[in-house]
């Protein structure tokens, strides 16, 4: 069993690889002049079990074709399998078609995986639950909601927390986390523009004053609606407005953009690195990362051994 990183999040993948008591595999990456990536794995993993970790995060063609590269390199090595583990599926957020003229994009990706040569993929909380289903290789669909549960009975009060659905596509999985912690449910009103895909938060349904209110989602993009929804719930009246999301990829500065919102604090998973290639520590004080390493440790453990 051998566990080996690409470089888009080598902070989840050691932590897995001391779940297994283990060191990640040696490899080098690096990048030609001419901008093309160049894998050397360095380890002999012939006829070994692979765990392979790497989000499609930013920048995310890059991860794609290091992922596919590494993939290649494994099999060629003589790998017995190849278990693909993607914390973040780039690309997943375009699963459907919403004018003509585009693409599939997670079903592109999906592809790409399931024609190398990957034996299964682990994947973490998807926008849509059946993106699973552009796979034509075994899947494994893990949802960090257990990690989110147990932050909210350690740091909030129960008795004042309602559960809101930043979105009406989010209510299933809102009233999934507020059956687990014992809430009600609200749910936020939003619209969509279709040409530019921005979002605005324009009502709710239900009563947030004096609440503590807890928002769940699936993923922050750039965080404006996370902003957005805590400007109105606080207008409503909400006490603390928190919101709980697997993955944050806090895309054009968002970071600091929720640093600055009246919104109290933002709960995410290590899906996506804390503090990605080329960007200054995180001082956020509003910003707290959960380690997921054990969710894919314990769905792979059967796998690997």
């Amino acid at each position: 069993m051998k566990i080996i990183s690409g470089t888009s999040n080598l902070q989840l993948a050691e932590g897995i690889a001391k779940g297994f008591g283990t060191n990640l595999v040696d490899v080098d990456i690096s990048t030609f002049a001419n901008g093309e990536k160049r894998i050397w794995v360095k380890e002999s993993v012939r006829g070994e079990k692979i765990a392979l970790v790497q989000s499609l995060s930013h920048p995310t063609d890059e991860h794609v074709i290091e992922l596919l590269l590494l993939v290649d390199a494994l099999e060629r090595l003589g790998a017995r399998h190849i278990n693909v583990i993607m914390p973040w599926m780039g690309y997943s957020l375009q699963d459907k078609v919403f004018r003509e003229g585009e693409p599939i994009a997670a079903k592109v990706v999906a592809n790409l995986v399931s024609n190398s040569y990957v034996t299964r993929a682990f994947l973490l909380d998807l926008h849509n639950s059946s993106t699973p289903g552009f796979f034509s290789i075994p899947t494994h669909h893990l949802s960090a909601i257990e990690l989110f549960v147990s932050y909210v009975q350690s740091h909030l009060s129960k008795a004042n927390v309602i559960v809101a659905s930043p979105d009406f596509g989010g209510l299933k999985r809102a009233r999934v986390f507020a059956e687990k912690i014992g809430s009600e449910l609200v749910n936020v009103d939003k619209h969509r523009d279709l040409a530019t895909g921005k979002t605005q938060a324009i009502d709710v349904s239900g009563d947030v004053n004096g609440k503590i209110v807890v928002v769940f989602d699936d993923v922050i993009n750039s965080g404006g609606t996370v902003i957005n929804t805590a400007e109105l719930l606080k207008a409503r009246g909400a006490a603390e407005v928190h919101f709980f999301a697997t993955h944050g990829l806090f895309a054009d500065n968002g970071k600091a953009k929720i640093e600055a919102s009246v919104i109290d604090s933002v709960i995410v998973t290590n899906s996506v690195p804390t503090m990605p290639s080329g960007e200054t520590p995180d001082t956020s004080s509003k910003i707290h990362y959960l380690d997921s390493s054990q969710l894919f440790v314990d769905a792979l453990r059967p796998w690997l051994e």
